[in-house]
This record gives C-alpha cells, sequence and structure tokens, in this order.
C-alpha cells in the first residue's frame, strides 16, 4: 500500500513546523506540546533496530542503507490501519550500495519537499550547531560530504544521513526524485501559512476544513513553542545549539551575514538559487 508521506527537506526549513501542525490536525488536540515528538523519524535509530530485531551498532553506513528500503516498507505494513504514515526526512534521495532508492516509490504516496533560502539556513544553521560564525555554517551548507552526524557515531539517537550540500539535497528531491513531489517554500509558510498549508492538505487529499487548518496554526505559533522549550526544554536541541525554536523569520540574513559569507553561498548555490526565485536576473540575493 502507497501510504508513506515524506516530509523532506535540508535542515532548518521548516520541516518541524510542519510536522507539528499535521500532528495538531491529526491528533486534534487543544494545543501541540513539544514533549510529545510529532509524526516518525526517517533515521530514528530505536525504530529501525526495533524493525529489525538487531542493533546497527557494527553495521557499515552503506549495510543500514542497504536495510532501509525494507525497514520502510515493514513501517508502512504496520501503518495500514492508521492515517497515511508521515515520516520526516533530512537525507538526499538516493540509491543505496545495491542500486535500490533508499526510499522506496512502491509504499509511498507522495512526498512534501520545503525549500528554504540558503541565506537564511545559514544564520539558523550556525545557532542550531553552536558555531561561533556564519562562515562555518556557510561552509557546511556548501559540503557534498555534510552529513548528520558527521560520522557512523550515535547522534540524538539517529542514524547516519546524507545531507549533501544544499543544491545538491534540493536537487535530489525536487528534479531528480522517481516519487510523487509537492515543493514548498517556506517562505510562503511564513507569509500566508493557511493559504500555503491549506494548499498542502489539498494535495495530500486530507479531510480538514480551513477553519481546522487555522486552528492548528494557532496551536503551533512559533511563540507558544518558544515559551515551552524555555519551560521543559525540547528533545531535538543539538548539542552546541543555544535553542531549537528562535526566530523562523525569512531575510534574517540580510543583517547578519557578511557579503564574503553571502558570496560564498550564492556562487555555491546559484543555479538551484536561480531555480527557486532567490536571486534576481542579475545574479543578486533578493
Amino acid at each position: 500500500m502507497k501510504n508513506i508521506i515524506w516530509l523532506a527537506s535540508f535542515p532548518r526549513s521548516g520541516n518541524t513546523w510542519l510536522r507539528y501542525v499535521i500532528s495538531s490536525l491529526l491528533e486534534q488536540a487543544d494545543a501541540a506540546k513539544i514533549d510529545i515528538i510529532p509524526t516518525l523519524h526517517c533515521a530514528n535509530r530505536k525504530a529501525i533496530e526495533e524493525t529489525l530485531s538487531f542493533s546497527v551498532s557494527l553495521l557499515s553506513v552503506e549495510e543500514v542503507n542497504n536495510f532501509r528500503p525494507a525497514v520502510y516498507r515493514q513501517w508502512s505494513k504496520e501503518g495500514t490501519q492508521r492515517p497515511p504514515l508521515f515520516i520526516k526526512v533530512h537525507d538526499c534521495y538516493a540509491k543505496n550500495e545495491n542500486g535500490r532508492h533508499i526510499f522506496p516509490s512502491d509504499v509511498t504516496q507522495a512526498t512534501i519537499y520545503l525549500v528554504r533560502n540558503p541565506l537564511d539556513i545559514c544564520v539558523s544553521y550556525a545557532h542550531f550547531w553552536g558555531l561561533d560564525n556564519y562562515d562555518k555554517a556557510a561552509d557546511l551548507i556548501c559540503d557534498k560530504a555534510h552529513s548528520l552526524p558527521a560520522n557512523n557515531i550515535d547522534l540524538f539517537g539517529q542514524i547516519y544521513q546524507h545531507i549533501a550540500d544544499w543544491s545538491a539535497n534540493v536537487d535530489s528531491w525536487c528534479n531528480e526524485s522517481k516519487i510523487p513531489v509537492k515543493i514548498v517554500k517556506y517562505e510562503d509558510m511564513k507569509h500566508a501559512p493557511l493559504a500555503t498549508f491549506s494548499n498542502i492538505v489539498e494535495y495530500l487529499n486530507l479531510p480538514y476544513t480551513e477553519d481546522e487548518i487555522q486552528s492548528a496554526l494557532q496551536h503551533c505559533d512559533i511563540t507558544k513553542f518558544q515559551q515551552q522549550e524555555a519551560e521543559i526544554g525540547f528533545g531535538d536541541r543539538p548539542y552546541g545549539g543555544d535553542k531549537f525554536f528562535r526566530q523562523g523569520k525569512v531575510n534574517v540574513w540580510q543583517d547578519k551575514l557578511t557579503k564574503h559569507t553571502v558570496n560564498k553561498i550564492v556562487s555555491c548555490h546559484n543555479a538551484m538559487m536561480q531555480q527557486f526565485g532567490y536571486l534576481n536576473d542579475a545574479g543578486d540575493p533578493i
């Protein structure tokens, strides 16, 4: 059964916000609680090991990736009596060593891929990892070998994920994917949340009204998440980072990044930034 919906993105592109809104709709709860992590994560080590019935600690990255399609097929099978199975993804869309796609099309209903201006991602990423300057974050965004974790060591209970650089990650899902993909820009989520989330709900054929979507958005307002994080913390907060829920604003890069850092990111991601309207015709950031 094709019941998996992948919620995919480069990190810090609005994935957690999207997941909480969807979870709020599914649960019809009066408020979203950040101590309850919404939806599955494709790299959740505990869930993967429970499915395999053995530890992946002695396996190589390649060996784990060879098992992943079967794991997701089993998750799909176990989720047949529930609503669509939403799963978070930060990996590139890629094949494993056996030549099979890690995210199998035979159990995939659709993918929502979130795109965010890499200049704003740079600012958010620096704070996420607790880096002492934005140029280091730009290096990660431009690193084709970028991964979470940086090696095959457990981090946040997750298995190794090949993120790659921003352009490669975006291109793999938006231009190379063999499964249905709806592209959603983070900026649209911020500027027109009700219209954008309503469009997502309609695309996925979910039975929610505009009033219900508006209510879910109110439950998932970032200021409420910030207050909860300050009071009880947040499980996905990274080592070294100051806090997970920061500002979530658009065009913060204009006041934060030096010309050198901006040029580095634009030079690395020029073509993809042009494709998604983050550069003008002259190649300058908008």
